[in-house]
Order: C-alpha cells, then structure tokens, then sequence
C-alpha cells in the first residue's frame, strides 16, 4: 500500500509537519521601551553588581537595551542578575 500512495502519503506528512508549529493564538503585542522608561546603570553600579553576585559564588548575568547615540545604536546595561553557575548543577 506504501508503494502505491508514496506520494500522497508524502503530501499528507509535510501538510502536518507545517500545520503542526501553526498556533491558533494571535500574535502578542509588543510594546516598545522608550528611554524615558528604561534607565541606565552607571559604571559604579555595574562593577557593583558584578562583584556582588561573584562575592557569593553566582555568575553575574548582563541584561542589555540599545540607545541611538550619533545615528548609531549603543547597547547600554540595564540590569544585572545573579545565576548559579555551571559547577551548580554537577
């Protein structure tokens, strides 16, 4: 019976395969950050961070936004959080 249908049984296994990562949702509105709503962490704050989160054993993670400065997008540090680090889950 495979020999005979190949190709229909091909079509209808790449029409799941597609249909199957469709999602029913609507899409999530998202809503841009302005700078007036994201502040930037100085330098003092940043290494204060850092060395926070190593004097406990935690590896520092650097989250990121981006400001156009001279036509040119700079990613600035937003904030820092503390996560366990690889040695943690062995």
């Amino acid at each position: 019976m495979l020999r005979t249908h190949k190709i229909t049984f091909l079509y209808i296994i790449s029409t799941l395969m597609v249909t199957a990562c469709s999602s029913s949702q609507p899409p999530t509105k998202v809503e841009l950050v302005t700078n007036k709503k994201m502040f930037q962490m100085n330098r003092q704050e940043v290494i204060n961070g850092i060395e926070d989160c190593r004097s406990v054993k935690l590896r520092p993670v650097l989250y990121h936004g981006r400001i156009m400065v001279a036509d040119r997008y700079v990613p600035i540090v937003v904030d820092i959080q503390c996560a366990p680090t690889h040695r943690d889950y062995n």
